[in-house]
C-alpha cells in the first residue's frame, strides 16, 4: 500500500471535512489571497518607480494577480459576513458594486500583463491602484 498517497487522500479529506463543517475558511483564505496580490504588487511598485519597464516581470506579476483575483470572487458566499472582521458589510448588500470593483482591478491587472512599454504598463499600473483603492474605500473595514 502507498501510505503517502493515502495519507495525501487522508488529509485533503480532513480538510474538506474541516471546511465544511466550519463552513468556511474565508478570514485566512481572503488574507492569504491578498498577500499574493500584495507580493505581486511589490515588484511593478519597483518598476514604477524607477522607470526602468520589464516586459516580462509585468506579465508575470500581471497574471499572477488576475489569477489571485478569479479565486478572491468566491470567497464571499452569503452567510461568510461574520467570518472576516476586514471585510464590512457592504460587501453582501452591494455585491454587484463589489463584483464591479473586482473586475476593474482584474483589468488593469490584465493590462499590465499585456503592456509592452512604460506608458502603457504606468497607464494599467495606475488602474489598478485606483481600482484597488476605491474597492477598499469602500468595502475593507479600516485598520486600528
Amino acid at each position: 500500500m502507498n501510505w503517502k498517497r493515502v495519507s495525501a487522500i487522508g488529509l485533503g479529506l480532513c480538510a474538506s471535512v474541516v471546511l465544511v463543517g466550519a463552513g468556511f475558511a474565508a478570514d485566512s483564505e481572503r488574507s492569504a489571497t491578498m498577500k499574493g496580490v500584495g507580493r505581486s504588487v511589490r515588484p511593478l511598485v519597483a518598476m514604477s518607480k524607477s522607470g526602468k519597464f520589464d516586459q516580462a516581470e509585468a506579465q508575470k506579476d500581471g497574471n499572477a494577480i488576475v489569477g489571485y483575483l478569479d479565486h478572491f470572487k468566491d470567497l464571499f458566499p452569503a452567510g461568510s459576513e461574520k467570518q472576516d472582521d476586514k471585510a464590512l458589510p457592504t460587501i453582501w448588500s452591494d455585491a454587484a458594486g463589489f463584483e464591479q470593483h473586482r473586475m476593474d482591478a482584474r483589468n488593469a491587472a490584465t493590462a499590465i500583463a499585456a503592456s509592452t512599454d512604460m506608458d502603457s504598463f504606468t497607464t494599467a499600473f495606475k488602474s489598478l491602484g485606483a481600482a484597488c483603492g476605491a474597492c477598499h474605500q469602500k468595502y475593507r473595514a479600516k485598520e486600528d
